[in-house]
């Protein structure tokens, strides 16, 4: 019984990281994905593995060091820093397949539901795990 949910969770993870994969390879070839309304769909997880754009961010922080208002140095790296542990946490946690479903325009009431019963098999999963069952 325990083995259900375990199989599910796998392919919600094998879902998400293909996604991820895919968004990656999509803009290494200069393809932007987007939705059926034409918004594109970024992951911060894609944008900030590149070189250019870490170079990018450090000199920003770099030269907002010598500017006045330094409350504008804090909190730019500290939400920065905090969408992309947002992001690995849904990716480590298998919930970015959600993330995806709502950026492609799925309404949240279908999307609350799915992703409480994951939540509640990735619970039972781990509590079953760790039990030994």
């Amino acid at each position: 019984m325990i083995n259900k949910p375990l199989y599910i969770i796998i392919f919600v993870y094998c879902v998400s990281f293909s996604m991820l994969g895919a968004q990656f390879l999509a803009d290494s070839y200069g393809i932007t994905m987007v939705n059926q309304d034409g918004n594109p769909i970024k992951s911060e997880v894609v944008d900030n593995i590149r070189i250019e754009n870490l170079n990018t961010a450090t000199s920003e922080i770099i030269s907002n060091q010598t500017q006045a208002r330094e409350d504008e140095f804090i909190l730019d790296p500290i939400f920065a820093g905090a969408s992309i542990a947002w992001e690995l946490f849904l990716l480590l946690s298998g919930t970015y397949i959600f993330n995806i479903m709502f950026q492609f325009g799925i309404p949240v009431i279908f999307i609350v539901p799915i992703s409480a019963i994951y939540l509640i098999m990735l619970a039972n999963t781990l509590i079953a795990k760790i039990r030994g069952v």
